[in-house]
């Protein structure tokens, strides 16, 4: 029976394994997030960043600490020989007042767990592009494999065709040799482009970090889905809506609220210091009495209070202060800065987008055109009358602007979900 279980186990791990996994663009994205090394180095720092938030908020508490010393010793005189003598003792201290340097420690490590929280969005939104530079390409290449795996039949027929017309003598032996050939060339073009494919895969299960060996299948998305995604927004929106959302300008925004708590911070230096302290003790020696009563007649307690008011410490504090606000001005100056900049690549790539969605329409509409020429000119090579040179001239031209015409798709969409990221539009195909 155990060894029934066993294999049973063992087959629907197989199974399992040898299973394809089936993604969408969606669904790449969501699978990066679980799996993703940089997304998990992102949320590591978070953790991180808890951690310290924790470490500030204890500073409220009470230190605590025990001690303990033994010792022992030996006396030649008159009364001498062994003697050993213990002290052992309780203390505890807290801060009363620092300058409100602990309340501004804790506000500054919130804002430093929200800074992680801001890194992992935009860890996540460089990850998100590189999933859909990859899956992209797939679908572009995939498309293209379809198109070419059309041609090649085509060009079969066309070399079948060429080989009883050689044979009938309506064609000359070189333009059977050139469809044959475009056969081969076109046979390579299919063997290229699953190649292509597959780097292109390769490179999405890095990102994903699924194993080499392991299938994956991406769900291609409808014409409809493919139309709604190409849709192109306001540039106005566009500069609105990730304004209000992108991480790198919150980094930066929050960055400056970071440093007016270092001044803070610093600042506590010039205000006094007051703290609680209090402890118990006791000791024995061995020719006073007993261990017992000894601990209990020498037991002792202390309280007391300590203010500490600086006067003077070389101007190290104003110092640090200055320092502080120096580092603020900066960060305001980066912030300024980094909105111009955003500002500035939202300009160029809604532009470039826009100018990708033209080359689109007008490589759809030469594809189109080289697509119906090539066509009726099949139709009179059938019955001879055009050479198989004039033939392939029209298929070269057409492949060409079908070429134009899948990259630029692909290259429009690309800009186009580049703008959701910035925007922080789910990303969705």
């Amino acid at each position: 029976m155990k060894k029934i279980t066993i294999l049973i186990i063992c087959f629907i791990s197989i199974y399992s394994f040898s299973q394809p996994v089936t993604l969408t663009l969606e669904g790449c994205i969501s699978y990066a997030k679980e799996n993703n090394i940089t997304l998990k180095n992102a949320n590591l720092s978070k953790e991180s960043a808890e951690v310290s938030l924790r470490q500030a908020k204890s500073a409220y508490a009470p230190s605590v600490s025990a001690s303990l010393s033994q010792g022992i010793g030996y006396s030649h005189g008159e009364y001498g020989g062994f003697n050993a003598n213990g002290n052992y003792g309780i203390n505890a201290g807290m801060t009363l007042f620092d300058g409100l340097s602990t309340p501004n420690s804790i506000k500054q490590a919130k804002l430093n767990v929200t800074q992680s929280e801001y890194k992992i969005e935009q860890a996540q939104n460089t990850v998100n592009l590189q999933i859909i530079q990859a899956f992209l390409s797939i679908l572009m290449n995939k498309e293209m494999l379809e198109y070419q795996e059309d041609v090649l039949k085509t060009s079969e027929e066309q070399m079948k065709q060429g080989e009883a017309q050689f044979k009938t003598g309506k064609i000359l032996e070189s333009d059977f040799m050139m469809l044959q050939a475009q056969f081969a060339s076109d046979s390579f073009n299919i063997e290229n482009t699953k190649i292509a494919i597959e780097n292109n895969m390769a490179t999405l299960k890095n990102i994903l970090c699924i194993r080499p060996d392991k299938e994956v299948e991406i769900v291609k998305p409808t014409e409809e889905q493919l139309n709604k995604a190409l849709e192109l927004p306001e540039l106005e929106e566009v500069i609105t809506k990730t304004l209000g959302y992108y991480p790198t300008l919150k980094i930066s925004e929050n960055a400056v609220s970071i440093a007016e708590y270092d001044i803070k911070i610093a600042k506590a230096n010039y205000y006094p210091n007051l703290s609680l302290s209090a402890g118990v003790s006791t000791g024995y020696t061995n020719k006073n009495g007993s261990f017992g009563s000894q601990l209990g007649n020498n037991l002792g307690e202390n309280l007391g209070l300590s203010l500490n008011i600086p006067i003077y410490n070389r101007s190290i504090t104003k110092s640090q202060v200055s320092q502080t606000k120096i580092r603020m001005q900066q960060a305001e100056l980066d912030r300024a800065q980094q909105e111009l900049d955003i500002v500035q690549e939202l300009q160029k790539e809604y532009l470039n987008t826009k100018q990708a969605a033209n080359n689109y329409h007008v490589a759809e509409t030469r594809a189109n055109a080289y697509y119906a020429s090539y066509q009726a000119y099949n139709e009179k090579f059938k019955f001879g009358a055009i050479t198989a040179a004039d033939l392939l001239q029209q298929q070269t031209n057409y492949l060409n602007y079908l070429n134009t015409y899948i990259q630029s798709k692909y290259t429009y969409l690309l800009d186009r979900k580049i703008l959701d990221i910035y925007m922080g539009v789910p990303v969705e195909l």
